[in-house]
């Protein structure tokens, strides 16, 4: 499985928006679990990630289970830092070494 997730993670885990926004391809897309577009693309990813990195300065995520499939990683993910701990998961289609799509699954 590619290390492109776990550096997001540290990525995330450090408030490090350079790094975080570095895992991701060009056009990339963040996506809930509808279809909605979140994210697309380095400038909105920045927009949208790092006032939340500033405002969670305690923000972690731990990967709780991983299993992939071709270009796929599907990962259980534990959030803390921004109240109540949170459970989610996230699948990753990676292309390249970079993420070209995430789908946040809450």
């Amino acid at each position: 499985m590619s290390d492109v997730v776990e550096r997001v993670l540290a990525a995330l885990n450090g408030g490090d928006i350079d790094a975080f926004v570095s895992c991701y391809g060009l056009e990339a897309t963040i996506e809930d679990g509808y279809d909605r577009v979140v994210a697309r693309g380095h400038a909105e990813l920045r927009a949208r990630y790092a006032p939340m990195f500033e405002a969670t300065p305690g923000l972690r995520i731990e990967k709780v289970s991983r299993t992939g499939a071709g270009a796929f990683v599907v990962q259980e993910e534990r959030v803390t830092g921004r109240g109540e701990p949170e459970h989610h998961v996230a699948v990753y289609l990676v292309e390249n070494d970079l993420i070209a799509r995430e789908r946040l699954l809450r």
